[in-house]
């Protein structure tokens, strides 16, 4: 059930913005867009839907070189203090994202990044628009999706 509500969410956003879905099915099922420069990727283990990823990177993006890695925030669970070998290269809006998702964020030698958000299962049109969008306006300076899209 999980997995045919995922499917008809990914088709919405395919068919609303005018975008070519490309999908993959194996032991994971894969959905990637492009658009621009910017190409996401949707994991899904439907099996373990709580190990499925959302991956917004530059569609160029090669090795990274700078890692930083922020585990989801957890209610009554004091903040682990950052190890020193990370430093934050990002814009610190991203952080938001750290209430609902495990945050891995890298950038390679031409200045690229790569977003990784874990787990990502979107329960609605909305959870999918706010995630993606606040990335690639903090990145690359322009939201993805139309805001204009309605349930």
């Amino acid at each position: 059930m999980e997995l045919k509500r995922i499917d008809n969410l990914w088709h919405f956003f395919a068919t609303q913005n005018d975008l070519f879905l490309k999908k993959e099915v194996h032991k994971q099922v894969k959905y990637e867009f492009d658009r621009k420069s910017i190409r996401f990727t949707h994991y899904l283990n439907p099996k373990f839907p709580l190990q499925s990823q959302l991956v917004v990177r530059h569609w160029d993006f090669d090795l990274g070189v700078d890692r930083y890695m922020v585990a989801k925030m957890r209610f009554g669970m004091k903040k682990v203090p950052q190890p020193s070998f990370q430093q934050q290269f990002f814009p610190k809006e991203l952080l938001k994202l750290t209430n609902t998702f495990n945050l891995h964020v890298e950038r390679d030698r031409q200045k690229r990044y790569q977003v990784i958000l874990e787990p990502f299962v979107p329960k609605n049109i909305g959870e999918i628009r706010k995630a993606l969008n606040h990335i690639t306006k903090c990145l690359w300076g322009n939201p993805y999706f139309s805001e204009l899209i309605k349930n």
